[in-house]
C-alpha cells in the first residue's frame, strides 16, 4: 500500500506531483488559492473534490473545518507536506524592508517586529497543528532559504523545536538545490523532514546532475548527468508572436513543430499530445527595441545608460529586474511573483518574456500538468510551486527513511 499525504498550502500541486512521482499517494490539499485549486483538481483527479479544501489557513479553527470536509482521521494519513508562505524570511523581501528602513520610510528596528509579526511569517504554525491532529509517521516542509540566515538561524531553531515539541524528535534540515535534481533552474530552498520513530541521518537526497564546468565525466557516477540548461528546458517550445495589448488570451493550445532533441524535452512530452498554456505578454515596442540589443545572459547593468533612462524603471528597490535568460545555464530562480515581474525572464532567443509554459518548463513541470486561470493567475501558480523533480527526489528520501526500520 502507497503512503498517502496530505498537501497544505498545496496549489497548484508542485509538490504533491513530485511525491506522486516518488511513489506516495495525494489524499487531500488545502490551500486559499482558488484558481490553484482548481488547477490541482484537474491534475489529481485521483483526489476526491471534497479533499481539495479552500480555506484559510490562519483560521483558528482551521482543523477541524479541514477534518470535517475531508472526513480523514489520523489513520487516513502517513505524510504531510507543505510549504506555508513565509514572505518575511524571503531574500526580496528583507532587502525592501533594509532599503525602506534607510531611506526613514520605517525608523530602525520598529520595522522589524511588524514584519516578523506578518501572519504569513506564522502560517507554519498552522502546519503543527495538523501534524498535531493527525499524527503522521514523517512531515516535509520547504521554504525559503533565507530563513536560515534570518537572525542567526533564529527561525530556523524556533521551527524545528516546535517539530519536536509535536512529538517528533527526529528532525533534520538542509538546503537543496532544484538544478541538482534534474530542474532547469537555480533554486535553492531548505527542506525539514521530521519522524516520530524512524531514525535519521541525513536527508539530502544524492544529486543526480552537476554543473558542467569542465569536469572530467570519469569523476561522475555512470548515471549522473549535467544540469539541465534553457535552451534543452524549452528550445523544443513553438515560436510565440507577442499578443495585441487589448487581446485577453485564456487559453494558448499549439502543436508541437519540432522533434525533442534532449532527455529533458522527451520527458516534458510524455503523456501530452500538445502545448498548453504558451501564452506570453504585450509588450511595448521600445521594449522590444531594447530586448533585442541584450545578449542572452544580459541584465540591467548590462544595457546602456540611454536605454536604462528611456525604459524609466526605478531601480532603487530591484537593480535586476532587467534580465535575459542565458541558453546554455539553468535559469535563475523562478519566483512567487512572476505575474508582475515577467521583464526578470527575457527568452534567451525570442524578444518577449516567457510563456506560462515556458516558465513551468523550467519549474520541471512537464507538458501534461495544465494550469487553470486567465495568464496572470496562471504565472503566480507556476512562480508559488515546489519544482516537482525537487519534491520527488525528496519523497523518494522520505520512503527510504521509513522503510528503514
Amino acid at each position: 500500500m502507497k503512503l498517502r499525504f496530505i498537501d497544505l498550502f498545496g496549489a497548484p500541486g508542485g509538490m504533491s506531483l513530485g511525491m506522486k512521482m516518488a511513489g506516495l499517494q495525494p489524499v487531500a490539499a488545502l490551500d486559499n488559492f482558488a484558481e490553484g485549486l482548481k488547477t490541482y483538481g484537474r491534475n489529481f483527479p485521483e483526489v476526491p473534490e471534497q479533499n481539495i479544501v479552500n480555506a484559510d489557513a490562519s483560521e483558528k479553527d482551521i482543523v477541524k473545518i479541514f477534518q470535517r470536509q475531508t472526513g480523514l482521521r489520523p489513520d487516513d494519513v502517513d505524510v504531510i507536506v507543505g510549504g506555508p508562505p513565509c514572505q518575511g524570511f524571503s531574500t526580496v523581501g528583507r532587502v525592501l524592508i533594509s532599503k525602506l528602513i534607510k531611506k526613514g520610510m520605517r525608523k530602525g528596528r520598529k520595522a522589524e517586529p511588524r514584519f516578523i509579526q506578518d501572519k504569513r511569517n506564522n502560517l507554519y504554525k498552522t502546519f503543527v497543528k495538523f501534524v498535531k491532529y493527525y499524527k503522521p509517521r514523517c512531515i516535509v516542509m520547504e521554504n525559503v532559504r533565507g530563513m536560515v540566515s534570518y537572525r542567526n538561524g533564529w527561525a530556523v531553531k524556533q521551527i524545528m523545536d516546535d517539530f519536536r515539541n509535536a512529538g517528533y524528535p527526529n528532525i533534520d534540515n538542509k538546503i537543496l538545490n532544484a538544478a541538482d535534481y534534474g530542474a532547469p533552474q537555480i533554486r535553492k530552498r531548505i527542506f525539514f523532514i521530521a519522524t516520530r520513530e524512524n531514525k535519521i541521518q541525513n536527508i539530502q537526497p544524492p544529486p543526480t546532475h552537476f554543473v558542467n564546468s569542465g569536469l572530467d565525466r570519469k569523476q561522475l557516477d555512470a548515471s549522473s548527468l549535467y544540469y539541465v540548461t534553457v535552451m534543452e528546458a524549452i528550445g523544443d517550445l513553438p515560436y510565440l508572436s507577442i499578443p495585441e495589448k487589448a487581446k485577453k488570451i485564456k487559453e494558448a493550445i499549439m502543436e508541437y513543430k519540432t522533434d525533442p532533441t534532449c532527455d529533458f524535452q522527451t520527458w516534458a512530452r510524455k503523456n501530452s499530445g500538445k502545448v498548453d498554456n504558451n501564452i506570453t505578454r504585450w509588450h511595448r515596442d521600445m521594449d522590444k527595441e531594447i530586448f533585442a540589443k541584450m545578449k542572452p545572459g544580459d541584465k540591467w547593468a548590462d544595457l546602456s545608460a540611454r536605454d536604462r533612462k528611456r525604459i524609466g524603471y526605478n531601480d532603487d528597490s530591484f537593480n535586476d529586474k532587467w534580465k535575459r535568460l542565458p541558453m546554455n545555464r539553468p535559469s535563475h530562480t523562478i519566483v512567487a511573483h512572476l505575474q508582475k515581474d515577467g521583464y526578470m525572464f527575457i527568452h534567451p532567443t525570442q524578444d518577449r518574456t516567457i510563456s506560462v509554459r515556458e516558465a513551468a518548463r523550467l519549474q520541471s513541470f512537464p507538458d501534461s500538468f495544465v494550469f487553470c486561470g486567465e495568464r496572470g493567475l496562471q504565472f503566480r501558480q507556476v512562480g508559488n510551486a515546489v519544482p516537482p523533480l525537487l519534491a520527488r527526489a525528496v519523497g523518494k528520501t522520505v520512503l527510504k527513511i521509513l522503510q528503514s526500520q
